[in-house]
């Protein structure tokens, strides 16, 4: 069992005050780990808020190196990181933030030969922006019944769902809401752009879904939340199956 030292408690001082955090949940936080695939616009706010939220155990997954046009919305980089790999940025700018927690990398994109590397993860983030993945990693959670978060932001526009995994009685996931089969010509952020500030607030609704099942502060299972941050407004969906999913039985 992971345990908070003295000056993890000081970090999280003003956090632990609040009722949420009790003794109990703040022992169930330090036993948390999360998956978190693409530390792009969403991942890098999300890992900030989570790990500044006392999360303990994180394991990034990402391939790519930094790029200069990647600097508007994915805060964990800067100038100075041009060319560096994006994992052991984020894993450096985290530990800034708690020296103390225990953060492992995966130095290449997900695929089926290294998925099993996430085996031990309590809930697994989609933040991948690649359609293909997304449908790996629905598969992967359902098939060994980890929870699995999926988020997407398209120019102001993002959808965030935590599908709850560990009851099979209750089968709902990504496939069910999108059983498109095959690939579809779906917008990229290359193509049609991308507000900094709506990964940013989809990083941190994320983060907030991943507390709040973690601790069982509120019901975010299968509740899609969409916002267009434009217009300052966002809607929770509750979402279920209303049709025989290929998926159900795997």
């Amino acid at each position: 069992m992971n345990n908070y030292s003295d000056s993890e408690y000081e970090i999280f001082s003003r956090l632990f005050i609040l009722k949420d955090f009790s003794e109990e949940n703040i022992k169930k936080l330090s036993n948390v780990k999360i998956g978190v695939v693409g530390i792009g616009g969403i991942g890098c706010p999300l890992c900030q808020y989570l790990v500044s939220s006392g999360i303990k155990n994180l394991l990034l997954v990402d391939g790519d190196s930094v790029a200069k046009s990647n600097l508007n919305r994915q805060t964990l980089y800067g100038l100075d990181n041009i060319g560096e790999k994006k994992v052991l940025v984020a894993k450096e700018k985290l530990k800034m933030i708690n020296s103390n927690c225990n953060i492992e990398n995966i130095d290449t994109n997900i695929n089926r030969n290294n998925i099993s590397k996430l085996k031990d993860c309590s809930i697994i983030v989609d933040a991948t922006d690649d359609w293909e993945t997304s449908k790996l990693l629905n598969e992967y959670c359902i098939k060994n019944r980890i929870n699995f978060l999926y988020s997407s932001v398209i120019s102001h526009d993002l959808q965030i769902i935590l599908f709850d995994n560990s009851n099979n009685s209750e089968h709902l996931c990504l496939n069910c809401i999108f059983p498109n089969k095959e690939d579809v010509d779906l917008p990229r952020c290359e193509t049609v752009g991308i507000s900094g500030i709506s990964a940013g607030f989809a990083g941190l609704i994320a983060a907030q879904k991943i507390i709040n099942f973690s601790l069982n502060l509120s019901n975010d299972r299968n509740i899609l939340t969409i916002s267009d941050t434009k217009k300052l407004n966002i809607e929770n969906i509750v979402v279920k199956s209303k049709h025989e999913c290929d998926l159900n039985s795997v």
